[in-house]
């Protein structure tokens, strides 16, 4: 299954947000074997309060094993996959 978040906006800003489309994703991940590709094509930003809600929060709900393994990402740009890369690993480091 691929996610598009493209679809969802051009700039994906804010927590609520990020709420919202963790629990999709979330849905997603427990009701499929497949991996899930998250596809940031089309978007431009991602802030940093999107990417913990969402990607952080969802990473330290499942463990990161699991997330590595049911999640693979592509079509990001250098400071998208900074933003998220920091919200995993600052979630992560929380547990």
């Amino acid at each position: 299954m691929v996610f598009k978040f493209g679809e969802v906006g051009l700039s994906l800003g804010t927590r609520l947000l990020g709420v919202e489309i963790r629990e999709k994703l979330s849905k997603a991940i427990n009701s499929s074997n497949d991996v899930i590709v998250l596809d940031f094509d089309g978007v431009a930003v991602v802030s940093n309060s999107f990417a913990d809600e969402c990607l952080g929060k969802l990473a330290q709900q499942m463990g990161i094993n699991e997330f590595k393994t049911k999640t693979t990402f592509r079509n990001f740009n250098p400071f998208i996959g900074k933003v998220i890369k920091n919200a995993i690993s600052n979630r992560i480091a929380m547990s």
